[in-house]
């Protein structure tokens, strides 16, 4: 096992998931004001670009973030020292997952020549930064095994890292399809969906509850009986509700609608929960709380196969997607991580809050616009428009907190 200084081991990975945020957000303001003004001839290449940025959220923004969190809560929970090669793999991790924004920008998912060879760099660089994935979750093991004791954010964190190695399969299977050159509709779906959606709504959000409530042991005891376990049995179906209706079949949409609805009661469990701890949660958390108590009114649609089906022809998706991972993770997770390093300092903190607050709304009503745009008698131009100048203020957050929390040399 090895010490580390916990203060500066929370600022140096906090800063490095703050810049990966700052640099996937201005991407999606390129995007954003690329649909309706079009693309600069440096990035014309759509898919590429937008596999850029969201990679670079997932791997670098979140995965850093959470695991850094981890590292920091864990030996205040456990009474025990970090594993030797926490560091080091930290380092690893965070490294792979700003060289995964390059590597993405270059083609995306396909070939990209270098040095007179074609290379699937992106798909190279996602399965290195899967490796350091699992090596996290090696140590975490190494570090919890044998708990006399697990405390309720060290469950949650147990079955998230569960979910997030099953969701990681369905990255090798997407590899699998492409070496096998399988054309089967219904594998690619189910694989692309297996890893971008599981790893999202599984690993990302027990990883979140789990800080939250690790932020919170330190007030007092923790409530018993909220669920871990069978949140992620729950969770794991759902994945489903993001595949095409092309190639779901009826029983795959009735399971994957049933498990979503055990799952957003089993979440509703921990929001009121939480709620009842508001006084001692930031009011980013709060608004983190509201958008994901929305995204689940808003999954149980899914219920209505018939709605769930046309839904999946709009840009709806969009719009579920962003009310998730932006309204509900990144401003979860941008709030503990605030809190974790010592960077709430009330007064620019509290304006950078309510600016992030607005813009991220801003987004989420003008994206909700454009997927009802076909009920809406309001121009889909109008809503392109209003999200892409929305995109300007969280990512102006990123950019300034990357500013405000970039290391400084003292004197001795």
């Amino acid at each position: 096992m090895e010490q580390v200084n916990t203060p500066a081991f929370i600022r140096r990975f906090g800063f490095v998931a703050v810049v990966s945020l700052a640099l996937a957000a201005a991407t999606g303001v390129l995007l954003r004001f690329g649909l309706v003004a079009g693309f600069p001839t440096w990035a014309q290449n759509y898919n590429a670009v937008r596999h850029a940025h969201s990679h670079l959220m997932y791997f670098g923004w979140v995965t850093v973030a959470l695991m850094a969190l981890i590292w920091h809560y864990l030996p205040i929970l456990t009474g025990r020292r970090l594993p030797r090669g926490a560091g080091a793999q930290m380092t690893a991790s965070a490294f792979l997952a700003l060289l995964s924004y390059p590597a993405f920008w270059s083609n995306g998912y396909g070939l990209t020549n270098v040095a007179g060879r074609d290379l699937p760099l992106g798909s190279i660089t996602a399965g290195l930064n899967g490796l350091g994935w699992f090596l996290f979750v090696g140590l975490y093991v190494r570090a919890t095994w044998r708990l006399p004791a697990r405390p309720l954010p060290v469950q949650l964190w147990d079955w998230g890292l569960i979910l997030l190695v099953v969701s990681s399969l369905g990255a090798f299977g997407i590899a699998a399809t492409v070496a096998l050159d399988l054309s089967s509709p219904l594998l690619q779906e189910a694989f692309l969906h297996l890893f971008l959606d599981l790893f999202a709504v599984g690993w990302f959000s027990l990883g979140l509850l789990g800080v939250l409530w690790a932020g919170l042991a330190r007030q007092g005891p923790l409530p018993e009986g909220l669920p871990s376990q069978w949140l992620a049995v729950a969770l794991t179906p759902t994945f489903v509700l993001g595949m095409s209706p092309v190639v779901v079949t009826p029983p795959m949409l009735w399971l994957a609608a049933l498990a979503n609805g055990v799952a957003a009661a089993l979440l509703a469990r921990h929001l009121a929960a939480l709620w009842q701890r508001r006084h001692a949660l930031p009011r980013l958390v709060w608004f983190a709380g509201a958008a994901l108590a929305v995204y689940l009114g808003a999954t149980l649609l899914a219920l209505w196969p018939g709605l769930w089906r046309w839904a999946a022809g709009t840009q709806l998706r969009v719009f579920i997607l962003h009310l998730f991972l932006l309204g509900w993770v990144s401003s979860g997770l941008l709030a503990t991580l605030t809190a974790a390093t010592g960077q709430a300092r009330a007064g620019r903190q509290r304006v950078a809050g309510i600016v992030w607050m607005v813009g991220v709304t801003a987004m989420l009503v003008a994206l909700a616009g454009l997927g009802l745009a076909a009920v809406i008698p309001v121009r889909p131009s109008f809503w392109l428009w209003a999200a892409a100048w929305a995109s300007l203020l969280p990512t102006a957050v990123g950019v300034w907190t990357m500013l405000i929390w970039r290391p400084r040399r003292t004197q001795g």
